[in-house]
């Protein structure tokens, strides 16, 4: 049955004059559903690449501040949502990590006779890498409040929190990166990822706030240090909470 030329939405029922319904937007040309344009759908909706996924993590790399700050501002249609960008990386992660097999702490963690504190540390880590897409929103939450905390009349905690969920989704990025590399052609560390953070926030900190003076460079140091910090004592924290 076809379906593609209707004088009202499928929708809403509204009268449709032209390609697209002016009440909900909806398309006027709606044929059956198909498995092409189901999978459509799937890949438009989820990647979004002409959702500005690929614009958005490009400009998160070259320029953050005008990002973040476009965004926080209302323009709010040119950029991948920030929460959508921070579980769509996160659910990429998982998969590639889960089909590559890769283990984050293969070689790392040596404590078979370990005491028990020692078991307890490492069941701790098990539990961070295994439940790293619950863990990440520690680090979400370490960037929002921190930079409430050092920088608190500029923005408020929501707008800060989107900050988080960006540079997030970034840094589950780099482990994807440092996943393959480590794979496919020569090993990295893990824990040069927390290097990268500390440094890219440094990074985010110039582009967002774009002061330059001494006070600001050190508040922008003690920003970053300040969120690795939560984001250890509160991941960590609540593995081995979670493992005791």
């Amino acid at each position: 049955m076809n379906q593609s030329n209707r004088s009202h939405c499928l929708n809403c029922q509204a009268e449709i004059t032209e390609n697209y319904c002016s009440v909900c937007g909806q398309s006027a040309k709606v044929q059956r559903i198909t498995f092409r344009e189901t999978l459509d759908d799937f890949f438009s909706s989820s990647f979004a690449l002409e959702g500005q996924l690929l614009s958005t993590i490009k400009l998160m790399v070259v320029n953050p501040g005008l990002l973040l700050r476009s965004f926080i501002a209302g323009k709010r249609k040119s950029y991948y949502k920030p929460v959508a960008f921070f579980v769509l990386l996160s659910a990429v992660y998982l998969i590639v990590r889960s089909v590559l097999d890769y283990d984050p702490l293969d070689g790392q963690v040596q404590l078979n006779n370990a005491d028990e504190s020692s078991k307890l540390f490492k069941d701790a880590a098990r539990f961070m890498v295994t439940h790293i897409n619950h863990i990440m929103f520690f680090l979400v939450f370490a960037i929002g409040f921190s930079n409430k905390l050092f920088f608190y009349r500029k923005y408020n905690l929501a707008e800060y929190l989107t900050v988080g969920f960006y540079v997030s989704g970034i840094y589950i990025l780099v482990g994807l990166v440092q996943m393959l590399f480590s794979l496919y052609v020569f090993f990295i560390a893990s824990q040069i990822n927390m290097v990268i953070l500390f440094f890219y926030l440094l990074y985010v900190s110039f582009s967002l706030h774009q002061k330059k003076s001494f006070l600001a460079i050190l508040k922008y140091l003690m920003l970053s240090l300040t969120v690795i910090f939560f984001y250890m004592l509160l991941g960590f924290g609540f593995s081995i909470i979670m493992v005791s």
